[in-house]
């Protein structure tokens, strides 16, 4: 199940945006749960307050009580996570709406066509990782969900898993193996120094020389890896795409 929640101030806007995720949905056999939100202080609300948790929120920027671009901001403050998708009829917001890591920008009128990239390129992105790592630990067996962890650090043949519970796992291995079997499995992780493998969902805020995560990490980007881990990140980010 995928929620979306779709805040925007046009009643008729929000009805013709749901009608239509929901023709997507049926198509592409995704099971999906909508709410809607007609100013951006209920949303707030529902998040804040009731810690309703989305995994997709299509965003008006233009609305009159609070407009997106500052709800975004109170949305960051406790979820890092979820895909923005900026819904506007200009595209100069782009480079201030940048900060707070949008997924994309949809120009007003939303056709289908667009709307379907747009959202089968967050589903893929959500979905993705969705599997269990496995290794084996002093004769034992385990698995973790690869969604879960933050990042590996390898330190000589010890390999920790750092989870985003904050619990820590180990296992004996090679980073570079470790690598590769992300690489094979199609998931974003970014090796950003010889000791580090980081999954890319888990990256607030990227500087020259290194990441900030979620729970606070910062990892140094090692010198000879800047200039493809910042190719790397802007192309996983894709807040700079305007639909």
């Amino acid at each position: 199940m995928i929620n979306l929640a779709i805040c925007d101030d046009e009643i008729e806007f929000c009805d013709k945006l749901e009608n239509l995720l929901i023709e997507i949905a049926k198509q592409e056999n995704i099971q999906i749960d909508i709410d809607i939100y007609l100013s951006g202080s209920k949303l707030l609300n529902k998040i804040q307050t009731d810690q309703a948790c989305y995994d997709i929120i299509f965003l008006d920027i233009e609305m009159e009580e609070m407009n997106g671009l500052e709800i975004a901001k109170e949305i960051r403050k406790q979820d890092q996570i979820t895909m923005l998708i900026y819904v506007t009829i200009h595209q100069s917001y782009a480079i201030e709406a940048y900060e707070v890591q949008p997924f994309r920008f949809l120009l007003k009128p939303v056709d289908r066509a667009t709307l379907n990239r747009c959202f089968m390129k967050a589903y893929e992105k959500i979905t993705a990782g969705d599997f269990y790592f496995q290794y084996k630990f002093q004769k034992n067996y385990y698995k973790v969900l690869v969604s879960d962890i933050l990042y590996f650090e390898s330190d000589l043949r010890v390999i920790w898993i750092h989870l985003k519970d904050g619990s820590v796992r180990k296992l004996y291995d090679k980073l570079n193996n470790i690598e590769k079997h992300m690489k094979d499995e199609k998931v974003d992780f970014f090796r950003l120094h010889k000791s580090f493998l980081v999954n890319s969902r888990y990256i607030i805020r990227k500087a020259y020389d290194h990441v900030e995560l979620t729970d606070g990490t910062m990892i140094d980007i090692s010198e000879d890896r800047r200039k493809e881990i910042n190719r790397l990140y802007m192309e996983s980010l894709e807040g700079d795409m305007i639909e």
